[in-house]
């Protein structure tokens, strides 16, 4: 969930936690606590802004990535780079949110004076009350099943999204890629997208990839 190669991750270290914070990363949020408390607070009232006091409470706070122009070299044992008013850096704050077992990782995107240069990653309250209010992903396996592109096909992933357009989590079901021969080829999936309220099959979309196939002697065991 990195946004750049060239970043430094903290975390919450709790008391009880089986990692020393000074050997283990993720480092502790404390090291940059003046920085992180504002970071922080823009990201909670971005949230509940957008949607709602319970929406927050329900999700999970995992880590804030601080990255680093691609001209600065990170080591972690510099403690110089956690002054952070030193260097043009952007904020990477990533939450979970649960519902039903389902958990689903956005992550919002600050500049140093703690604008927000992210996409919106989550429904505005206002416009769909019952955004949280989602089918089971099996019903819409079942749609997607019924549908006559998804003939002979096999499902790969299936994930939750958000669908800015729609202001809508969404379904994401995957198509299994079937992979002809050895070496690289470009292969085309199906990406079908069912709305995680309506349980309507919101579009089909085509997605092309590069992949690079290898053999390796195997021993089949027929019995």
């Amino acid at each position: 969930m990195s946004q750049t190669n060239n970043n430094i991750p903290f975390e919450v270290k709790y008391k009880d936690s089986i990692y020393h914070e000074d050997i283990f990363y993720p480092f502790d949020l404390k090291k940059i606590e003046k920085y992180s408390s504002f970071i922080l607070l823009k990201a909670k009232t971005y949230i509940v802004n957008r949607a709602g006091e319970n929406f927050f409470k329900n999700i999970q706070f995992e880590s804030l990535e601080v990255n680093y122009p691609e001209t600065i070299k990170v080591e972690y044992e510099n403690e110089d780079l956690f002054k952070l008013e030193n260097y043009d850096v952007k904020y990477w704050v990533l939450y979970t949110y649960k519902n039903n077992n389902i958990k689903y990782a956005f992550g919002l995107e600050f500049d140093k004076n703690g604008k927000m240069i992210s996409e919106n990653k989550f429904p505005k309250f206002s416009k769909n009350k019952h955004f949280e209010n989602l089918t089971n992903y099996c019903k819409a396996l079942e749609l997607v099943e019924k549908n006559k592109k998804f003939k002979n096909k096999e499902v790969e992933l299936i994930k939750l999204e958000y669908i800015d357009k729609l202001n809508s989590f969404c379904w994401l079901v995957e198509e299994k890629m079937k992979i002809e021969k050895l070496g690289t080829q470009e292969y085309s999936i199906d990406l079908y997208y069912v709305n995680a309220n309506t349980n309507k099959l919101e579009s089909i979309k085509k997605n092309t990839v590069i992949v690079t196939a290898c053999g390796f002697g195997t021993t089949e065991n027929k019995n």
